[in-house]
């Protein structure tokens, strides 16, 4: 005849073997033996969680408090089952109750930071971390936890220090380890960020994201096989995961193994066809590799889900100006123009770039206020004021010409094609000496 204590013992021997049903048996049996049974009922609400019978769960917790409502462990739990739900408010309502009835309850202070941090409210869990450090200093994850957030803060010297007390306490913490590559790879220490990754990846040979770290790495230092590798690896353990493919794919793009390259970035966009990173290093590898139809299509359909992106316009246009297709390439450089909300950078290589494309067309006039505008912004651009330059001389507007390729020659006294054309300015104005001077200059420059 079994008592109470043999049907918890067997029910928790159920639990071990991940056998819930037949835990929940045995912990009923133990509650109708003893209807005040604390155990059980505690033992009845971890069975009932592990299932994911989370109401029963807290019911089970509840009834605990009925016989011991000074006890922290219940409203630990209760809170655990919220946090699994969603239900962050409530989740912080509880662990703040267990920590009232035990104020040293280390557990409870790491998990209440953890639903802190996942709310945004970083500060107070690192109020919490540092207080689970406090009370559980032996326990490696609040230092893995609080290292994080002095990361994201970029805090790098804190980070390194929790993650090295991690490791203290557990060695094999490949959290920590992995943590802590992160932190030698933001610093610039790639190598010793390899080693970490390394050891990660010996803890957990199956673990494709530190492969891919390791690869990020390996393409930072510019170890283009060995990232090829990696990633191949990451792959192998996880096919379904569609930045594997895309890091290939750049392993493939820094190897000059452009058709590999657009084949991993298929794969990419077929997993995860929304992901527009992947629409634009294929379009790149397209363009490197000759297909610029191809490299079209990528961009239209970039567009589509980012027409406020200006370097994509400027992308098309350009694969639009070598396929000789000017007027589509001036409607996209207009496009950056429009849209680029007044970003300098941006707007004077589109106004030169569209003005080369407007000279070509014979539309000179637009050509040449393009420059103009360029040169407002930037007014020692040296694509503008080459560009003007000529275009004036060919107006019969000599001297605001020579004006323009003296300040290139001023900012660049290596321009040949400055030299060349202001040669040609002053012989047209009649002026033999400062022409026959940037004549012989340009055949100095020429045996340079």
């Amino acid at each position: 005849m079994f008592d109470e204590t043999d049907m918890l013992r067997r029910g928790l021997e159920y639990m071990k073997k991940k056998e819930y049903e037949q835990a929940l048996s045995m912990f009923d049996s133990a509650i109708s033996a003893n209807p005040r049974y604390v155990e059980a009922f505690y033992s009845r609400g971890n069975a009932h969680e592990a299932l994911g019978r989370f109401d029963l769960a807290i019911d089970s917790y509840n009834e605990v408090l009925k016989f011991a409502p000074k006890e922290a462990a219940p409203y630990f739990n209760i809170a655990c089952v919220h946090r699994k739900r969603g239900e962050n408010e409530l989740a912080i309502t509880e662990f703040s109750r267990a920590i009232e009835l035990k104020p040293d309850y280390g557990k409870a202070f790491f998990n209440r930071g953890l639903v802190k941090f996942s709310v945004g409210q970083i500060d107070d869990a690192l109020t919490d971390y540092t207080k689970a450090i406090e009370f559980s200093p032996k326990d490696p994850d609040p230092f893995v936890a609080r290292g994080l957030i002095f990361f994201l803060k970029k805090e790098y010297d804190h980070a390194m220090e929790d993650y090295d007390k991690a490791i203290e306490v557990n060695p094999n913490h490949y959290r920590a380890h992995g943590n802590k590559g992160n932190v030698l790879e933001a610093i610039g220490r790639n190598e010793d960020a390899v080693a970490e990754y390394s050891l990660v990846i010996k803890l957990f040979p199956n673990d494709y994201k530190a492969f891919m770290n390791r690869g990020l790495v390996y393409i930072k230092l510019s170890y283009y096989e060995l990232a090829l590798a990696d990633y191949s690896r990451a792959i192998e353990i996880n096919p379904r995961y569609p930045k594997s493919y895309s890091s290939r794919g750049m392993a493939h793009v820094h190897l000059k193994r452009y058709h590999s390259a657009i084949s991993d970035f298929d794969e990419a966009i077929r997993l995860a066809p929304n992901d527009i990173d992947a629409y634009i290093n294929r379009s790149h590898a397209k363009v490197a590799s000759g297909d610029h139809i191809g490299a079209l299509e990528d961009f239209t359909v970039i567009l589509k889900s980012y027409p406020d992106d200006i370097k994509i316009w400027s992308n098309r246009a350009v694969i639009y100006a070598k396929l000789g297709n000017s007027e589509a390439a001036i409607a996209d450089y207009t496009q950056v123009i429009n849209r680029a909300d007044g970003k300098a950078k941006e707007v004077v290589p589109a106004y030169c770039s569209r003005g080369v494309l407007l000279s070509k067309v014979g539309q000179v006039d637009e050509a040449i206020v393009d420059y103009e505008k360029a040169l407002e912004i930037e007014q020692d651009n040296l694509t503008a004021n080459l560009n003007i330059g000529i275009l004036l001389r060919v107006q019969g507007k000599f001297r605001p010409a020579i004006q323009h390729l003296t300040r290139v020659i001023e900012l660049n006294p290596q321009n040949i094609t400055a030299y060349q054309h202001r040669a040609v300015t002053y012989g047209m104005l009649g002026n033999k000496e400062k022409a026959e001077a940037d004549i012989a200059k340009t055949k100095e420059l020429g045996k340079q």
